[in-house]
């Protein structure tokens, strides 16, 4: 019996900030992370069914099932509806996780369509990889607590159905003669109560007579914890006597949640709260950190993983929930950013939730502009001292940093990969991140107190936007440029030589290696618009940058489906248009006055969501919807910044000295 390890996007998420459920389209649990959102990983299989006496196992992820799925309201409550109309039955499946408890609860509402009375069990085969493992594992039933165990050195996951006692379980080993999987079809099973390593495990429980139109509901609990003893604790939870209140009181948590805080903005936009609520699901409870999407490729069989946190995606998602109120959930982020912090006042292209890293594959100096900025932000929002205090260390490394980064004899920034990963250069996207995290931290020197700091930094950041719009405006293309410098193989040096462009060796600052340069990457690329939002070098009325963004309406629309793609040239999964770079267009458009073209990319991005209002990081380019990774954080952070831009509801701040932000409550020098 194998697993579920291949790339397959979602229908729903649902978690708690430390464990993390992703829910397939036919409603089976795909990904189990716990303790933290981005690892471990224990799925594994998870396969329910329902058997009428003498009858085979209904698997409920078999062939013949019409499915619906749903966010039940305001909250992060998933049902999937099951419809088996050549068995006459109709299960609906609700999940949740417990917000103050790692256990996710299964409640089933199984329903007779049937002409007669039928006796129904209750099936469950179960098969964990912990920490995708499938070693040093053991499994045992534990007769006291009815529940299948198994655990993996300091995991232990639990299994029981509250309430019942099962008729039948068996433990053996995944995929050998021991397997219970044959047995679990026929709903027989042999009784043996432990194994080790690929431990494989099926339980029976008898559900009784259910009349003709008539039901039966009762839950399936799963829990983590580091200990067995822990995790009795939690399979005896009394509250599990009634999963209708269970329910509810976690209903009215995430409803309370979502809530318009004191002084934030909510508008009335189809899936607003939706992507505050996924946010939420994606934010680690412990560290603060934000995962960039619930892993979905583990094994990087087509990408190179999605279950970390990005300093930059992390500051966009930071920024969303800062305009939208939620600053606290920001601030977490914020002092999560200052802890993984390198001492050199660099960050690393990305970190595991508990601030270890990730595996990387080159540095981004936009991170570091991209968290100054935030922290920049976020002060400006709040006015708190003691998140300023809290930060200033940091912003004195990175602001250092970003000072002694330029790069002669052009006075840009270091060459290092660009925002997509995609490209070594001098991006022009990275000296708008450069730029607002410099001119950022000269404000909050200036509430420091620290002249001389404010000096250097304001003036490097001058000096860098004058370096800006000398190498990466292009008077003749009439638009900004995607980068300069940018590294390419000797074949591509070799081949613009012949055509008579530019090209040299170009030797990047502190290396005493060379490599081949093309002078100028004319594609367009969205990120050009970061010159305006978030950063600021440029107003969006600035003509240079409007005509940037007609240019990159006219070369990245998709003329089949709509959006907008990243790049000229982009093939990644194919090569779609992106949630997020059409969003982002739809947050220049409003900040530039055309509210119109704005609310048509908003709305394109809804007509594109999962149907369960999740939104992808792609769109496929022919037939639209979902094509790649969802939910994508990002995206649903650039939705709630969109949707609050077409209000004119943004509430960004130019880079203004200390006295000018002396209305801020709780704000001094």
């Amino acid at each position: 019996m194998h697993d579920y390890m291949e790339p397959v996007l979602p229908g729903g998420i649902v978690g708690n900030g430390r464990m993390l459920c992703s829910i397939r389209e036919n409603g089976m649990l795909h990904r189990l992370f716990w303790p933290h959102i981005d690892w471990g990983q224990h799925m594994g299989i998870l396969k329910p069914g329902f058997q009428e006496s003498g009858r085979p196992v209904i698997w409920l992820d078999g062939e013949g099932f019409w499915h619906r799925q749903f966010y039940r309201g305001d909250t992060n409550i998933f049902t999937t509806d099951l419809v088996h109309h050549g068995e006459s039955i109709a299960v609906s499946q609700t999940d949740f996780v417990l917000p103050d408890s790692d256990v996710l609860v299964r409640t089933y509402d199984l329903a007779n369509n049937g002409p007669f009375p039928r006796d129904f069990n209750f099936i469950v085969y179960c098969s964990f990889s912990i920490e995708e493992s499938d070693i040093l594992d053991g499994m045992h039933y534990l007769p006291s607590l009815q529940a299948l165990v198994q655990f993996r050195r300091d995991v232990f996951l639990g299994l029981k159905c509250p309430g019942k006692a099962p008729y039948g379980f068996h433990c053996g080993r995944r995929n050998s003669p021991s397997d219970p999987y044959d047995g679990a079809c026929r709903g027989e099973f042999w009784g043996s109560p432990e194994n080790i390593k690929s431990g494989a495990g099926a339980l029976g429980w008898h559900l009784g007579t259910v009349e003709p139109g008539q039901g039966v509901t009762f839950s399936l609990v799963l829990a983590a914890a580091n200990s067995q003893d822990s995790l009795e604790e939690l399979l005896n939870l009394p509250s599990f006597s009634d999963p209708a209140a269970l329910a509810g009181q976690t209903a009215r948590f995430w409803e309370g949640w979502a809530a318009p805080r004191a002084g934030g903005k909510h508008p009335d936009r189809p899936l607003f709260k939706r992507s505050l609520l996924a946010i939420k699901l994606m934010s680690d409870r412990t560290s603060g950190a934000s995962v960039a999407a619930p892993e979905f490729d583990s094994r990087y069989t087509a990408s190179g993983g999605y279950g970390y946190c990005w300093p930059r995606d992390g500051m966009f998602v930071a920024l969303a929930l800062d305009e939208a109120g939620y600053h606290h959930e920001a601030e977490k982020f914020y002092k999560f950013a200052a802890s993984v912090q390198n001492a050199d006042g660099s960050w690393q292209q990305r970190y595991f939730m508990n601030g270890l890293w990730a595996p990387t594959w080159g540095q981004q100096i936009d991170q570091a502009g991209a968290v100054l900025w935030g922290y920049y932000h976020h002060f400006s929002l709040t006015g708190s001292k003691d998140f300023l205090y809290h930060v200033w260390p940091s912003v004195q490394r990175g602001a250092e940093y970003l000072t002694d980064s330029r790069s002669a004899p052009n006075g840009l920034q270091m060459p290092t990969m660009d925002i997509w990963e995609d490209e070594f250069a001098q991006s022009t996207y990275a000296s708008a991140a450069v730029y607002g995290g410099l001119k950022g931290s000269a404000v909050l020197a200036s509430f420091m107190g620290d002249s001389e700091s404010e000096r250097r930094w304001d003036e490097a950041a001058e000096s860098l936007k004058e370096s800006i719009l000398a190498h990466q405006w292009s008077p003749e293309a009439g638009s900004f440029i995607r980068s300069v410098n940018r590294r390419v193989c000797e074949w591509d040096y070799c081949r613009a030589l012949e055509k008579g462009q530019k090209a040299y060796m170009f030797q990047a600052p502190g290396s005493p290696h060379c490599y081949h340069a093309v002078s100028a990457d004319m594609r367009q690329d969205i990120a050009l618009l970061g010159l305006s939002f978030p950063f600021n070098v440029l107003s969006p009325a600035d003509r240079r940058m409007q005509s940037t963004a007609g240019e990159i309406e006219r070369k990245l629309s998709n003329s089949q489906v709509g959006g907008i793609h990243r790049y000229e040239g982009d093939c990644y999964a194919g090569g779609n248009p992106w949630v997020l770079a059409t969003l982002w267009m739809s947050i220049f458009r409003s900040l530039e006055g055309d509210r119109g073209k704005a609310l048509e990319y908003l709305n394109w991005a809804e007509a594109n969501a999962s149907p369960a209002g999740l939104l992808p990081e792609q769109v496929h380019r022919r037939a639209g919807g979902p094509a790649w990774v969802l939910p994508l954080n990002w995206s649903h952070a650039m939705y709630i910044l969109a949707c609050l831009a077409a209000q004119g509801a943004l509430t960004l701040t130019g880079y203004s000295p200390a006295g000018s932000l002396s209305a801020v409550p709780g704000q001094g020098p």
